[in-house]
């Protein structure tokens, strides 16, 4: 069989083919994706179908429920991000902005688990990761490092060591002799995902490897890395403030709907046991300013969302948010004006989320509704108020789900208020909480006016 060497054009985003650069991918409509990468194509040998060995099946049916074994990562925000702890032979991809603390987080993962570790870093040396662990109060002496860079030689590192966990800093730095191109290519990147793959399933150690991102946020690389690994997490947050957010958006161990919240300290990254709390310790509480209880998983968190809204000088007035859609901010502001009244075609808005968290739950709708409206009619909240729900088109306000962890969550901390729509038979309403319930947005309003 016969190959030649070839120039081919790839999709970073969804692996597309292309035999010359263009600007656009045709398969997922992305710009500026398309990279060359050399490859080797070879002639196809076509086989007839009775020449090819037949496949063995298992009747599914025949076998016995077995649960992935686990082992507790020693920090209960990650256990509850990953599905209750760290997989054995599974293979974890974390991404994250530069500085967001991924490399810290997992080197103080490393220290805290208590057994025996293979730290790779093809970014670092070994006194600069010693460093970092004497800055971060941590033991090394169940940590091995080593800087190989190429995946055979960290394959026989591992099947000889057989550690329990293997950290890869990073998965863009490693290299394969199996494939063609520099490392952090496309076909470098998933040569040496599946060599670490082969060498999870093999020796059981569960791998964690730490993946670059691009300029828009998303993992580096060919989108089918993150089809390779068993659980995609990323590392959230700001460099200008403390809160870090770790979350999945894949998993096959446990949900995908859960959040870990970190704040950066002097030592690493240190668990928030509380982050309702911690939301709400500066809140501001004037026009504009409204409580909402979001669900995180099976976690209610009660956030500030701040609307501001300003007389416009432009054409179109301006609708801006920072960890809100803003397309959806448009939806609720036009339900806003046709069914309550409230026009806003001659001002800008403005929604923040404060802390820096980002939310896309529907629970949001009657916050931003309140908000918005308590920043135009300049009239504040009250200070013991939570609003959750859903808004519709026509101005109805739906139920959302969770209600009673949300309820219960209002009412541990102290609000004595709920503006939501009624109350399904089921939910029990905790005690010395008041209850407002409202149908439409107009209604809202109008008890916020009075």
């Amino acid at each position: 069989m016969s190959a030649r060497l070839s120039t081919v054009y790839s999709c970073s985003n969804c692996d597309a083919q292309y035999p010359r650069w263009v600007g656009r991918c045709s398969q997922c409509g992305k710009f500026g994706t398309i990279s060359t990468e050399g490859t080797v194509i070879q002639k196809a040998t076509v086989k007839s179908a009775s020449s090819v060995p037949v496949a063995d099946t298992v009747n599914l049916g025949s076998l016995k429920s077995v649960n992935v074994p686990k082992f507790s990562s020693g920090y209960g925000e990650i256990d509850r991000v990953i599905g209750g702890g760290i997989a054995q032979s599974g293979v974890t991809l974390v991404t994250g902005e530069p500085g967001v603390g991924k490399s810290t987080l997992l080197l103080a993962l490393a220290g805290r688990l208590g057994k025996k570790v293979l730290y790779v870093s093809g970014e670092e040396s070994a006194e600069q990761v010693s460093g970092r662990l004497q800055r971060l109060n941590i033991s090394g002496d169940q940590i091995s490092f080593t800087t190989a860079s190429e995946v055979g030689s960290l394959v026989q590192v591992i099947n000889h060591q057989l550690p329990q966990l293997v950290v890869v800093d990073s998965l863009q730095t490693m290299a394969s002799g199996q494939a063609e191109g520099s490392a952090g290519s496309p076909n470098q990147v998933r040569a040496v995902l599946a060599g670490l793959i082969e060498a999870a399933k093999s020796t059981k150690a569960a791998i964690f490897v730490i993946g670059h991102v691009t300029k828009e946020g998303v993992a580096a690389g060919p989108k089918s890395i993150e089809h390779l690994v068993d659980v995609v997490l990323q590392l959230e947050g700001n460099s200008n403030q403390s809160l870090r957010f770790l979350r999945a958006s894949k998993n096959r161990f446990g949900p995908t709907d859960e959040v870990g919240v970190f704040q950066m300290e002097e030592h690493g990254l240190v668990e928030v046991s509380n982050p309702s709390a911690l939301f709400l310790a500066e809140r501001h509480q004037g026009a504009g300013s409204c409580i909402t209880a979001v669900l995180e998983g099976t976690r209610s968190l009660l956030i500030e969302l701040q609307a501001l809204v300003a007389h416009s000088r432009l054409a179109y007035p301006k609708r801006a948010t920072a960890g809100f859609d803003v397309n959806r901010l448009g939806m609720l502001l036009a339900v806003l004006g046709e069914r309550a009244g409230v026009k806003l075609n001659y001002s800008d808005v403005y929604i923040n989320l404060a802390g820096g968290f980002r939310s896309r739950e529907p629970a949001l709708d009657l916050a931003v509704i309140a908000s918005v409206a308590s920043a135009t009619l300049k009239k504040p909240l009250p200070h013991d108020l939570i609003v959750f729900g859903e808004v519709g088109l026509g101005g109805e306000v739906r139920p959302v789900v969770g209600a009673e962890k949300r309820l219960n969550e209002t009412s541990r901390l102290g609000f004595k208020q709920v503006l939501m729509p009624n109350l399904s038979t089921k939910t029990k309403l905790p005690t010395g909480l008041e209850l407002i319930p409202v149908r439409t947005v107009a209604e809202a309003v109008d008890w916020l006016r009075y």
